[in-house]
């Protein structure tokens, strides 16, 4: 990771070179959990979405994690597949219903939901939600968050035109 984030060498060269360190950690230990993590970023740089989607079936296999199911969704949806995306969307959403159900109060999967629902193109409800969170009893940090995230959040529409090269990927989070 140090050589992605570190290094002064140029982008496509450190981008390989950590993909390529990540891979043997990952030979080493086919169970590390950050290491498939930052392979999902190099490989998002790489615009290798097939790798992306084989990278979101091993973290789905690893964790019960929702997150996972709805990047899966969006990397299909890159792959114009979109019906198998929505199915993917479908599955992270119940599946944060369901922990949310017991779980009313988790601000990190309330987080992530959000984004899921935003990605599945369900913005009203996810709306709703950051509304609601800021009457909820969390910490000032973490209502000084959501307004962040409003503020912050990479829309889909960013990603897509990155995918597509209409921006670089320095862009992204540029309104």
């Amino acid at each position: 990771m140090d050589v992605y984030f570190y290094s002064d060498l140029e982008d496509h060269i450190k981008i390989d070179s950590s993909l390529s360190l990540t891979n043997k950690a990952l030979e080493y230990d086919n169970q590390n959990f950050n290491a498939f993590n930052h392979k999902m970023t190099l490989l998002f740089r790489k615009k290798d979405s097939k790798g992306l989607i084989q990278v979101a079936d091993k973290l789905i296999e690893l964790t019960d994690k929702p997150f996972y199911l709805g990047q899966k969704a969006m990397f299909l949806e890159l792959e114009g597949e979109i019906d198998k995306a929505n199915e993917y969307y479908s599955k992270a959403i119940e599946k944060y219903d369901d922990y949310l159900k017991t779980d009313t109060l988790n601000f990190d999967l309330l987080i992530e939901y959000v984004g899921i629902l935003e990605a599945s193109g369900d913005t009203k409800e996810a709306n709703i939600i950051l509304t609601d969170m800021k009457e909820m009893d969390f910490e000032d940090y973490q209502i000084e968050m959501i307004d962040l995230y409003k503020e912050q959040a990479v829309s889909k529409k960013q990603l897509i035109k990155y995918w597509t090269g209409e921006i670089e990927y320095e862009q992204i989070g540029e309104k």
